[in-house]
C-alpha cells in the first residue's frame, strides 16, 4: 500500500471517529451545546485537527446526515427487493426497515429530530437540514400508491396513509429509545408485531 493510500485510510478513519463523537455530544447535550472543542476532547485531538476536516459544526452534522440518508436509501432499496410483487408487502417491508434502522441508531435519530424540518413543494415531501434539503419518504409514497391501486388499502388518500404510518412509527421509535430499560422482545419481533397492529387499521381486508 502506498503512503498516499495509507494517509487516505487514516483520514477516513479519523473522520468516522469525529462523526461518532459529534453524535454522542449532540445526544448528551443538544445541538446548541455542540462545539468543535468538545468533539475534539472526546477523541483526544485538538480542535485544529477537527477544522482540517470540517469547517464548522454545521458542516460536520450535515455531512453525517447526508451519509445516513444514503445508507437509509440503500436499506430501502433492499427492503423493496424483499417485498416482492405484492405492493402491500413492499410497504410493510419499507416501514419495518425504517423502524429498525432508527431504533438501532438513536444518535442518528436524535440528529434528525434536532435539526430536521419538513417542507412540501408540488406534492413532494422534503426534509431540510440547514441550507440543504433532501427528498424523503418517496419510497413509502410509491408503495402506498401501488397498494392503494391494488385495492389493498381501505384508506385511499396517500398523504393520510403516510401520516398515519409516520405518526405511529415515530411514537414507537421515540419510546423504544427513551424507555430503553423497559423490557421488550427483540426489536425485529417486537416491531413486527406492533406494525401488524398498525396496518390492521388501513388494510382493506381488516374490514371483512
Amino acid at each position: 500500500m502506498s503512503t498516499k493510500d495509507k494517509r487516505s485510510k487514516a483520514s477516513a478513519r479519523l473522520k468516522r471517529r469525529i462523526q461518532s463523537a459529534a453524535l454522542r455530544v449532540l445526544a448528551e447535550q443538544g445541538y446548541s451545546r455542540v462545539s468543535m472543542r468538545k468533539i475534539a476532547a472526546r477523541i483526544g485531538y485538538s480542535p485544529t485537527t477537527i477544522y482540517r476536516h470540517f469547517r464548522n459544526k454545521e458542516e460536520l452534522l450535515r455531512t453525517i446526515a447526508a451519509d445516513t440518508y444514503a445508507e437509509l436509501t440503500a436499506s430501502f432499496d433492499k427492503a423493496r427487493a424483499r417485498g416482492g410483487a405484492d405492493p402491500l408487502d413492499t410497504l410493510k417491508a419499507l416501514v419495518r426497515e425504517y423502524v429498525i434502522f432508527c431504533a438501532e441508531r438513536p444518535d442518528m435519530y436524535r440528529l434528525y429530530s434536532e435539526l430536521g424540518s419538513f417542507e412540501m413543494e408540488d406534492g413532494v415531501l422534503y426534509e431540510r437540514m440547514g441550507s440543504r434539503r433532501y427528498v424523503v419518504y418517496q419510497s413509502w409514497f410509491r408503495a402506498i400508491r401501488e397498494a392503494t391501486a391494488s385495492g389493498a388499502l381501505r384508506v385511499t388518500d396517500d398523504m393520510r396513509v403516510f401520516l398515519y404510518l409516520w405518526d405511529a412509527v415515530h411514537g414507537y421509535i421515540d419510546h423504544a429509545i427513551a424507555q430503553a430499560p423497559v423490557p421488550r422482545r427483540p426489536l425485529a419481533d417486537d416491531s413486527a408485531d406492533y406494525l401488524a397492529l398498525v396496518f390492521r387499521g388501513i388494510e382493506a381486508r381488516a374490514t371483512h
